[in-house]
């Protein structure tokens, strides 16, 4: 089951959402750093981007099906307009959200984009943690 709740941080029991997108259990779950996008990596191959509006509504914004094996790690870009992935079989993919697309090139054309976050373990790219 990979159903997503997600819960208010002061009050636990209050919901605020379900994303039932996800067909298998989620490894991983990382906000952009805008805080506008919630980025959800399943089991199912899939990585579901999600869009938050500005009354904090949740609606699928893009489902990502290009991974072969199980998702188990996501970075967003400090700028918030990119995601790498890591999956199973140790492959490393990139998906413009701007533009919705994965993105083959990925790690030429990210190069020099600062990382938010660094879980993403494989690959010479994997630098330049923001703070």
């Amino acid at each position: 089951m990979g159903k997503v709740s997600i819960r208010d941080f002061v009050d636990f029991d209050k919901k605020l959402g379900s994303l039932k997108e996800p067909q298998e259990w989620c490894e991983a779950v990382r906000y952009s750093p805008c805080h506008k996008f919630l980025a959800v990596a399943s089991h199912d191959n899939h990585l579901y981007v999600y869009a938050i509006d500005d009354e904090g509504k949740y609606s699928l914004y893009k489902d990502f099906s290009k991974h072969s094996s199980f998702i188990q790690a996501i970075d967003w870009a400090a700028d918030s307009s990119y995601i790498r992935s890591g999956s199973g079989d140790y492959e490393k993919l990139y998906f413009n959200i701007t533009d919705k697309v994965h993105e083959p090139a990925g790690a030429t054309t990210t190069k020099d984009l600062i990382w938010a976050t660094g879980s993403v373990k494989l690959g010479w790219d994997v630098r330049g943690i923001h703070p």
